[in-house]
């Protein structure tokens, strides 16, 4: 049997096409982008999640791990969120039922919670505050209502924080390439609380939590050990020898810089900076892996060993 992996070309996908690939898995890796890269006997499929999907991409599959999103905040209009995030699971979940495959992993994220300032376990209510967030809320609704449809179906639904690594081009990726060009600050605090982990960890994850062969499971994903900024940065400097911080600057500061750069943006001069985006940097998301806890799963990795295996991997580059 094989695996069919969604959103096989992002962050996640990739690594998990890779990982699978080497350990002989069959594996059909479907996404609307071209692949990052390529590995022998994978199956690569190009087709878009929020049409409806062809029933033969589900012959001879026995489970879906389903990453397709559209998930950078802000970036998009509000439409293409749920285009892909509501409509794909809907598409998903069809595919499943036409092909009788009984096995779904889910990746949907903390954004469903909304910000908080204390540690969210699994069971805070969601209070998703943006159109990602309530997207997520949607799909995972969605997936278990097929879940409930049919009996031995098997559902898995992970809710990560910042996931970071080799491929991540993002968060991390722009931190390190900012601590090392000696040009970063702290965007309003040190101490905002940012919940997240290793990608190898969150694949660990995936199997542990597939193992327990429970008819269906909701889980958070982060390191248990809840990092502020100012400790993933000193970190940085520990593992990697980044030169320390210049300093913090105000948040009103920053969100007025940023309103000026939204303005030039409405003039065709297209920035990544966003008042949104700021404030996505000062607050916290405190996540707390607790149903992983219980269950007993031991975590492979701290932060610094983390960062430690992706310095090594990609030679100091942190790409």
């Amino acid at each position: 049997m094989a695996v069919l992996i969604t959103g096989a070309s992002g962050f996640i996908g990739t690594r998990l096409v890779a990982r699978l690939a080497a350990q002989g898995e069959k594996v059909i890796a479907l996404d609307i982008l071209e692949p990052r890269e390529t590995h022998a006997g994978v199956g690569y499929i190009t087709a878009d999640v929020g049409e409806a999907l062809d029933e033969k991409l589900g012959q001879g599959v026995d489970t879906i791990y389903n990453f397709a999103a559209v998930h950078r905040t802000p970036g998009h209009p509000p439409e293409e969120y749920y285009r892909t995030n509501v409509l794909g699971a809907l598409s998903i979940t069809k595919l499943a039922e036409q092909a009788g495959i009984e096995r779904i992993l889910f990746t949907s994220s903390i954004s469903v919670y909304g910000p908080s300032e204390t540690l969210i376990t699994e069971t805070k209510p969601l209070t998703p505050v943006s159109d990602y967030g309530r997207s997520k809320r949607m799909a995972e609704v969605i997936h278990r209502q097929w879940r409930g449809r049919g009996e031995g179906r098997q559902l898995v639904v992970v809710r990560p924080g910042v996931v970071f690594g080799p491929g991540e081009r993002g968060n991390y990726t722009f931190l390190a390439n900012a601590l090392r060009r000696r040009i970063f600050f702290y965007p309003g605090r040190k101490d905002a609380i940012k919940g997240g982990g290793y990608v190898d960890e969150l694949l660990d994850t995936f199997a542990f939590a597939l193992s327990r062969d429970e008819p269906e499971l909701t889980y958070n994903f982060a390191f248990p050990q809840a990092s502020t900024t100012q400790d993933i940065v000193e970190s940085f400097h520990t593992v990697a020898g980044f030169p320390k911080p210049l300093g913090v600057v105000p948040l009103p500061l920053l969100l007025a810089a940023a309103y000026g750069f939204e303005a030039l943006a409405k003039v065709g001069l297209k920035t990544p900076i966003h008042r949104d985006r700021v404030r996505k940097l000062v607050n916290s998301t405190a996540v707390t892996p607790q149903w992983l806890l219980d269950q007993g799963y031991a975590f492979n990795r701290d932060l610094k060993v983390a960062l430690g295996e992706w310095k090594d991997e990609t030679g100091g580059k942190f790409t």
